[in-house]
């Protein structure tokens, strides 16, 4: 499982290496689609902003999620618990 990963993972850096290596050399060498390339490049950019945007906004919600249901597990014991003591006070009396 592991050695499957790191091949991905070395595919993945190869991959990007060589695209980037060959984005490189073309910006360099003033072609005729410089402007093109340079639109997507600006597009990635912002997608990659947007994609650390949203985590950051997913984590907040994730932790507002988790600290309600502790809150409310929290809530329901204590309520259970006064309940119980209730019950216990007036069956002694």
């Amino acid at each position: 499982m592991i050695s499957s990963l790191h091949k991905i993972f070395n595919l993945i850096l190869i991959f990007s290496a060589v695209v980037t290596a060959w984005t490189s050399i073309v910006l360099f060498s003033n072609t005729t689609f410089n402007s093109e390339i340079n639109e997507v490049r600006k597009k990635m950019y912002i997608n990659q902003k947007e994609f650390i945007n949203n985590v950051k906004d997913l984590s907040i919600l994730l932790l507002k999620d988790a600290n309600m249901r502790i809150y409310d597990k929290n809530n329901d014991l204590h309520k259970s618990l006064y309940k119980t003591s209730v019950f216990i006070i007036s069956n002694n009396n």
